[in-house]
């Protein structure tokens, strides 16, 4: 699929949907997170605003800045879709606090207030929808950002 057809449908997909699974590790126990999820608007980046309180996935951040998020479409609405992204390193999971310089544009992001907001950058979007088949494409895209 053509790059920029493959980020309009990405960008469809995921303003379609409000929760995600954070999957993160520390000591090599995953732990899996269902979290409510923003996006800033228009078209020019996939970045993810999630709201997290302090506990364990901050800390596996802290220790081990991998993430994976899985976001899909509930079975019963009779689609097969699903979305992995990852992000890794520092410069890609950003947690914002009051007084940092982008967590006031964070906050007007996210929906209520927030004492920390986690900024993730993706660096891969990996996207399954069967229904690309019926238009001539692969079912499974990958979008390297």
């Amino acid at each position: 699929m053509p790059e920029e057809q493959l980020k309009k449908e990405i960008r469809q997909f995921l303003n379609q949907r409000k929760v995600l699974v954070l999957c993160t590790s520390s000591n090599n126990i995953p732990r899996a997170t269902p979290m409510d999820f923003y996006m800033e608007e228009g078209d020019n980046n996939f970045n993810i605003y999630v709201g997290p309180t302090p506990g364990r996935k901050v800390k596996n951040i802290e220790e081990n800045p991998i993430v994976s998020i899985g976001i899909y479409t509930p079975m019963d609405t009779g689609k097969i879709q699903g979305m992995q992204i990852t992000a890794t390193g520092k410069n890609r999971l950003i947690f914002l606090k009051e007084g940092d310089s982008e967590f006031e544009h964070a906050q007007k992001i996210v929906f209520g207030k927030r004492q920390l907001i986690l900024k993730i950058i993706p660096e891969k979007i990996e996207f399954l929808d069967y229904s690309m088949a019926q238009r001539g494409f692969s079912r499974f895209q990958i979008l390297e950002l």
